[in-house]
């Protein structure tokens, strides 16, 4: 009788690729599996739809129209029968953000008159009909006229910023005006945010 010898650390190793073999044939069928849908999957769009709010830490302040002897508003050139004259104002800017200055706003029937009356000082204010604001200490707002810069001519003022803005053809004295007269008026210049 012959004798035949197990090979058992042989056999051990056979066991052992084929189980690693397994594995890879599992582990790629799975992969498969999982691929497979994915691929389905990837030409889909998918979106995210919500909303937030959020407060602002920045505060909107005005733009300081500057009062005082060194300081005047003017009226320029000086009215005269027949002719145009804008009007140049010492503004500030009191934001911590630029602030492009686009415009001046008269209010409707404020307009006071020197050396004359309304019928003799003939004045009429230039521009298109707007709502002049409310101010802060409560003064009501209204309808007013408002002449725009064209936008060569607007003016940027950096946070701190002060200078002078000229508003051009604010105020029309008619030819018909028999005196010539100092005209006064309340007044919002406008802006927005930015340069």
């Amino acid at each position: 009788m012959r004798t035949t010898e197990f090979d058992f650390a042989g056999a051990e190793k056979q066991a052992k690729t084929a189980k690693r073999q397994r594995k890879v044939v599992i582990a790629s069928v799975v992969g498969a599996a999982i691929l497979i849908p994915g691929a389905a999957w990837a030409a889909v769009t998918l979106f995210g739809i919500g909303s937030f709010a959020a407060d602002s830490t920045v505060t909107t302040g005005e733009i300081t129209i500057l009062t005082g002897a060194d300081t005047p508003t003017q009226v320029t050139p000086a009215l005269a029968p027949g002719q145009s004259a804008g009007v140049k104002i010492p503004v500030r800017n009191n934001n911590s953000y630029p602030v492009k200055v686009t415009g001046v706003i008269v209010k409707n029937g404020s307009l006071t008159y020197t050396n004359g009356t309304a019928g003799q000082c003939d004045i009429a204010v230039n521009g298109t009909a707007a709502t002049f604001p409310a101010n802060k200490d409560g003064g009501n707002g209204g309808g007013g006229k408002l002449t725009s810069l064209a936008a060569a001519d607007t003016v940027t003022l950096n946070p701190g910023d002060q200078t002078y803005v000229t508003f051009p053809n604010v105020f029309t004295q008619q030819a018909s005006a028999t005196k010539i007269c100092g005209v006064g008026a309340e007044f919002a210049v406008t802006g927005i945010a930015g340069s």
